[in-house]
């Protein structure tokens, strides 16, 4: 069913639809983040990957920032062109009025140019569809622009909400929502928003082909613990060791026991002043996960992974190591994760990442079979 009917379409739709259409289509990926956060970069080239597979006629992906991070190359290389995203991203953070005359018109005509070069959009995994999140205005104006221009818009793995009514409708009107926790789930399906209940892409990464490659040394030798922490999260003053080994205030971070604790973060540039204070006040060693060989490396020699990060937890998983999941300040996201890793196997969250991906391909199998216009015949 074509995008414009206002609805989403569960997965269970006809696979017998050959690749012919899709090889014919122009894709753009949207929102992608390529600062150097490892999560981004597992999930991410787990989407590209699965679309290059379909041999489109055009792959391009458009991102933040404008010279992607080293360690996403392996992203960048998949697709045919990159394309840097304006930095109106953060409208939440300007002046309405600057926001309502300036940011979003020139948004508007920027975005409408780079959309009509193409016969779907797809919007990047991650958890910024959330009101909190300063990148959400955007992402919901390219969604009405989408369907203002007549062209698909895909959500390929996101945890969503807190959201308010108008985002709400909006969201409505994708031509698929892939939901990567069922909090998600069922917080858009209590709201009458379809969604096809997916796990995070980064469950799909090839790790185990990465074990043994990373030849830099451990921060310790074993056995240790990794505790993941994020800049925002807890408060740095609160940390404290004791007897009863390291907590947040109350809140008991990771036991005692015969195992080191090493800090660790798989987004050096966000945590890395932070870790680095944090190390030399409580005296426990830090390490920064900068790509994904070493993250895995890291987390194949340790005990088990505490975190407040979402992806360092999904490597342990895959890995056969126990995690620990701390809450932070997007409830959807590490609620969801912790009822996803609690409730289901290995082989099951793989089959749920799957089925996120298969209702991409199947989203863009219709929107192929609804023969849409050529891009060069929209105006721009």
């Amino acid at each position: 069913m074509p995008a414009a009917s206002g609805r989403v379409m569960r997965t269970g739709v006809n696979v017998s639809y050959g690749l012919a259409s899709i090889a014919a289509m122009r894709i753009l990926v949207v929102h992608a983040w390529l600062k150097g956060n490892v999560g981004d970069v597992l999930q991410l080239s787990v989407l590209v990957g699965a679309l290059r597979a379909l041999k489109p006629e055009v792959l391009d992906l458009a991102g933040c920032p404008a010279e992607p991070a080293d360690n996403t190359r392996e992203i960048v290389s998949v697709v045919d062109t990159y394309v840097p995203e304006p930095f109106e991203w953060y409208w939440k953070y300007s002046p309405n009025v600057v926001r309502s005359l300036l940011l979003e018109p020139r948004w508007k005509k920027h975005r409408r140019a780079l959309f009509s070069r193409y016969n779907a959009i797809i919007s990047a995994p991650g958890p910024f569809l959330a009101e909190y999140d300063a990148r959400l205005p955007s992402a919901l104006s390219d969604i009405a622009l989408a369907g203002e221009i007549g062209i698909p818009f895909l959500l390929s793995s996101h945890s969503i909400g807190p959201l308010p009514q108008e985002a709400l409708a909006r969201l409505g009107k994708v031509a698929a929502c892939v939901a990567r926790e069922k909090s998600t789930h069922q917080y858009l399906l209590r709201r009458g928003i379809q969604s096809v209940l997916s796990a995070d892409l980064a469950f799909l990464y090839p790790y185990e082909a990465l074990r043994g490659r990373e030849p830099a040394a451990t921060p310790v030798d074993p056995p240790y613990r990794l505790v993941f922490l994020r800049c925002n999260n807890l408060e740095p003053g609160s940390f404290r060791r004791d007897q009863d080994g390291l907590r947040s205030g109350s809140i008991p971070i990771a036991g005692a026991s015969g195992e080191r604790i090493v800090l660790a973060t798989s987004d050096v540039r966000r945590d890395g002043r932070f870790l680095a204070s944090l190390s030399n006040r409580l005296g426990i060693p830090w390490t920064a996960c900068q790509t994904v060989s070493k993250l895995v490396h890291l987390v194949d020699g340790s005990a088990g992974v505490v975190s407040d990060r979402y992806h360092p937890a999904i490597c342990a998983a895959v890995l056969g190591k126990p995690s620990q999941i701390l809450q932070n300040r997007e409830p959807h996201k590490m609620e969801g994760l912790q009822t996803l890793l609690a409730e289901h196997s290995l082989s099951e969250l793989q089959g749920l990442a799957q089925a996120g991906l298969t209702e991409i391909r199947a989203a863009l199998r219709r929107a192929g079979q609804a023969s849409p216009r050529a891009p060069s015949e929209r105006s721009a």
